[in-house]
């Protein structure tokens, strides 16, 4: 994704000279041109395909090799899964290649050597290897066969990757791409990008469930194993004893289980019960049946045929001696709750059931929480992704800001070229809102907190809410006059209730209720095992809830997703709710919603008490320049951006040095000869970050002022590197928003 983000970038740079270059150009010779550039990333896509299939068909073919190496060493079939996927899709992945390189011979031998390659570690290793012909071999065995597949694979990804630059900096040359389509296809990789990791983590969640239901299976029929050896051993003559400190057993561990215990006998149709069902499903000792046709009354009507048809399929003669099956279950109450039924089939000499012992769990608050911690993993690991993306696209914007600034500056307003370049700002401008909200998703933006007012803020909102909100919706406040103070990001605040506030006035088109309420909550350990992303403690909570349509739990799971709406096409985009979510997890809170069709929604924000006085915001001031005569040292490792930035600071008046990590920083530093007034780094660099470079700046310059850059908060400032007095300018920033920091950044 990095490399594709690069070439958009150079893509975009060469498009600005391009548009002011194209408006000379006759029309004629501009359709000729555009016809050629097609042919040209017609082919650069088709190299770029034939290099993903030759590293897929790489990867597969090492799925092959580990699969095999782990069942000659283990002689587990398990071993042989991944082997027996690449085994059905590496040789279409292979004649994919021979066919989209025919027209290179050179690459098609490349090809073809890759399959002669196999075949040879296939016929004298993989083969024999699974006939069992090449049992006690040492772990190396096949190495040097398949090491000629790994050399075939090389020299044909290698190919492809030298053909792919060759072509790519043809494609380079023509510049009929606008700033929209980058934007447009930045987007189509974030969608993709976030449905793969989604899946990953949906494999794995499932994996791990799977392996659960395994041991529990295994605890149940270890148990029951137990139970039979023991009966059996019984004496004859002590069988009434024996069988009276069974029952007594029995009764104590059923009190003791969580779990509705029955023993069926199957010749007179009679259940025996322990006290599970009464403390699980609500159901008290006289109105417990004792037939299966009582216990199967209480299944759901939709679960039912299938259960039982299950069951029949192991209860039968010859069908097995182990049963398990989830279902929904019918409580006192009538509500259904989610249950695992287990059961054992006792069988007499001539295999026909004779008994059935089992268990009846109730999983409904278990399953609750699994879905909750692993909604929490998957919305972890695709804010890291999401903001990784923001952060370089935080990169191209400042550019292509910069640039439009020069270009604006450049040509007078009656030029048609003036509303070209404008348009790209305004274009620019939209971008970053919308990586301004995958940050704040994300949790790496970057905020300005203090000690706030809750109740001051909603009050100051109070005209904005009843504008944004329609006449038929009755707006309810309830403040607490004594609530605590937050630390938090005011203006984030803000938009985390305006963006709850627009979502329920969406939810109530012909009208309803909407409530505002704040309170302090002190969240115990009850609330906190039953919500598993509340942790106990003290809390300011805001509440806000609706009457509109509600939803169901399918859609509740999903609504802190990015790009994940039930509006219609054009009403939204998705990134409200997680963008809620990014700014209360990065404030250290967190947000619980409670929705069921038809009776509204309500969401909840529990942000962590503050200690002390709430505080003004700061409002920066102009600072006039007038002549600059300071020296900057600029330190950034992406070389659009430091190129953008050095030229504004130049045609400022500043005299720049310009660095393009920490290391090469810090050799300018040690060498120059004069004062250096300023250091304006990148916050994350590769080799040497923002913070270390300051920290280690400092020993030698301590009067050095700092101006930090920086589109991304993890990691961002370690606190014992970092004085209070730096400052720092969010990415992607205009040139007055540059020279407005530098001016405060030098003053302090």
């Amino acid at each position: 994704m990095m490399a594709e983000t690069m070439e958009m970038t150079r893509l975009i740079r060469r498009l600005v000279w391009f548009s002011i270059a194209a408006l000379v150009m006759v029309s004629a010779t501009l359709g000729a041109f555009y016809a050629v550039e097609r042919r040209a990333q017609a082919q650069y896509l088709e190299k770029r395909e034939v290099s993903r299939i030759g590293r897929s068909a790489a990867a597969l073919a090492t799925d092959r090799e580990t699969g095999i190496r782990g069942y000659v060493l283990t002689h587990d079939e398990k071993s042989l899964a991944p082997e027996r996927i690449a085994r059905a899709q590496l040789p279409h992945k292979l004649d994919s290649l021979i066919a989209m390189t025919r027209a290179d011979p050179v690459h098609t031998e490349r090809a073809r050597a890759i399959v002669r390659a196999l075949a040879r570690w296939e016929a004298s290793f993989a083969e024999p290897a699974l006939r069992g012909v090449t049992s006690g071999l040492p772990m190396l065995a096949g190495k040097q066969l398949f090491d000629e597949v790994r050399e075939a694979f090389a020299a044909f990804l290698a190919g492809s990757e030298e053909q792919l630059r060759t072509q790519a900096a043809w494609v380079k040359t023509l510049q009929l791409l606008s700033v929209a389509i980058v934007v447009v296809e930045l987007l189509m990789f974030v969608g993709l990008f976030l449905f793969v990791v989604r899946g990953r983590l949906m494999g794995q969640a499932t994996d791990l469930e799977r392996q659960q239901e395994l041991l529990e299976q295994q605890a149940v029929e270890l148990e029951l194993q137990m139970s039979e050896v023991q009966a059996t051993n019984d004496a004859l003559a002590e069988r009434e004893e024996s069988l009276s400190k069974s029952e007594e057993r029995y009764r104590y561990a059923s009190r003791v289980s969580n779990d509705a215990i029955y023993d069926w006998d199957v010749a007179s149709n009679r259940f025996e019960w322990n006290e599970g069902l009464q403390g699980l499903f609500g159901y008290p000792r006289e109105e417990v049946g004792t037939t299966i046709e009582w216990i199967v009354g209480l299944l759901h009507p939709e679960d039912t045929e299938r259960v039982m048809g299950s069951f029949y399929s192991v209860f039968e003669k010859g069908g097995g001696t182990n049963w398990k099956a989830d279902y929904r279950l019918r409580r006192k109450d009538g509500k259904y709750a989610n249950a695992e039924g287990r059961a054992y089939i006792v069988r007499g000499a001539d295999d026909e059931p004779k008994r059935v012992i089992g268990a009846i769990s109730d999983r409904t608050q278990q399953q609750s929480l699994e879905g909750q911690l692993r909604q929490s993993q998957k919305m972890e690991a695709i804010g890291r992704l999401a903001g990784g993306i923001a952060h370089d696209f935080n990169n191209i914007l400042t550019v292509i800001r910069m640039s439009s600034e020069f270009l604006l500056s450049d040509i007078p307003e009656s030029d048609p070229r003036h509303q070209d370049a404008n348009e790209i700002m305004k274009a620019s401008d939209r971008a970053s809102r919308l990586t301004r909200q995958l940050l704040a998703f994300s949790r790496h933006q970057v905020l300005s907190p203090r000690l706030l007012s809750l109740n001051e803020i909603i009050s100051g909102m109070d005209g904005m809410v009843r504008r944004v909100v329609p006449e038929n919706i009755d707006v309810i406040t309830e403040l607490d006059p004594n609530l605590s103070h937050v630390k938090a990001d005011a203006g984030q605040m803000e938009q985390v209730i305006l963006n709850l506030v627009i979502n329920a006035a969406d939810a109530m088109p012909k009208g309803g209720r909407l409530s505002i309420r704040t309170s302090n909550t002190d969240v115990d350990a009850s609330f906190a095992a039953a919500h598993l992303d509340v942790p106990p403690g003290y809390y300011v909570c805001i509440t806000v809830s609706d009457t509109g349509f509600g939803m169901d739990k399918d859609t509740a799971s999903r609504i802190f997703e990015p790009f994940f709406t039930t509006k219609g096409v054009g009403k939204g985009t998705g990134l409200g709710l997680s963008t809620v979510h990014g700014i209360v997890t990065q404030t250290r809170g967190k947000i619980w919603v409670y929705s069921e069709p038809g009776l509204g929604t309500t969401f909840k924000i529990f942000l962590p008490r503050g200690e002390g006085v709430a505080t003004p915001a700061k409002t920066p001031t102009f600072i006039d320049p007038g002549s600059p005569t300071e020296t900057i040292l600029l330190v950034e490792d992406e070389e659009q951006t430091r190129d953008a930035v050095q030229r504004n600071l130049t045609r400022a008046g500043y005299t720049v040095l310009v660095a393009k990590n920490g290391v090469e920083a810090l050799e300018i530093v040690q060498s120059h000869p004069y004062a250096i007034h300023l250091v304006l780094t990148d916050s994350m660099m590769p080799e040497m970050g923002g913070a270390e470079l300051v920290k280690r700046v400092r020993k030698d310059r301590p009067d050095i002022g700092v101006l930090m850059m920086s589109g991304y908060t993890e990691h961002l400032v370690p606190t014992d590197a970092i004085s209070e007095d730096h400052l720092f300018i969010e990415k992607p920033f205009t040139t007055a928003d540059l020279l407005l920091g530098i001016r405060s950044a030098l003053k302090n």
